[in-house]
């Protein structure tokens, strides 16, 4: 997905906030399910607000494109042809961006088991993004059939998009 239409909006949301040099944006992480994008800015000058950055990429992208860390840089390596180096940006620290809170009832531990079922990952708790994990459209249709099968409910692909935490499918639940 290095030259993919996602990392170029990606990368156009970042570059719209003031006071940017240069941005990119790569993937990052080993299997599927593990891949996220991650951003990379070099400011034009001293004082950038990260956090504002942080909330301008949020009003731009939905949930799914968000990066999962913005790391600021003195500048962006590339490549003798002009391409980013991706291999020579420095890997953030993803551990521990978003703590891990257990299910606490057998439907959340439900919920969480079917989401790393489907994503092919270890676990999943209650607040980690189904889209931040890896998963696309189609795993989306195979989890949103697979919970409406388990509590024998109604829960489209669309919800998923909407509520796509374990703990925003459980408080969508019982608002039914």
């Amino acid at each position: 997905m290095t030259n993919s239409p996602v990392i170029g909006e990606v990368r156009s949301a970042l570059a719209s906030f003031p006071g940017l040099a240069d941005v990119a944006v790569v993937e990052h992480g080993a299997g599927q399910a593990e891949q996220c994008l991650i951003g990379y800015v070099t400011p034009a000058g001293p004082g950038l607000d990260v956090p504002e950055l942080h909330a301008h990429a949020r009003k731009l992208l939905p949930t799914g494109k968000m990066p999962a860390a913005i790391v600021v840089v003195d500048e962006i390596p590339v490549t003798a042809a002009g391409a980013v180096d991706a291999g020579a940006l420095p890997v953030p620290d993803l551990d521990g961006l978003l703590p891990y809170r257990a299910p606490d009832t057998a439907r959340q531990e439900l919920l969480c088991d079917l989401f790393a079922e489907v994503l092919g990952v270890a676990r999943c708790g209650m607040d980690n993004d189904f889209f931040d994990l890896g998963g696309r459209s189609v795993e989306a249709m195979l989890l949103a059939g697979r919970i409406s099968a388990a509590l024998n409910i109604r829960l489209s692909m669309a919800d998923l998009f909407r509520a796509p935490t374990v703990a925003e499918i459980e408080d969508r639940l019982d608002s039914r």
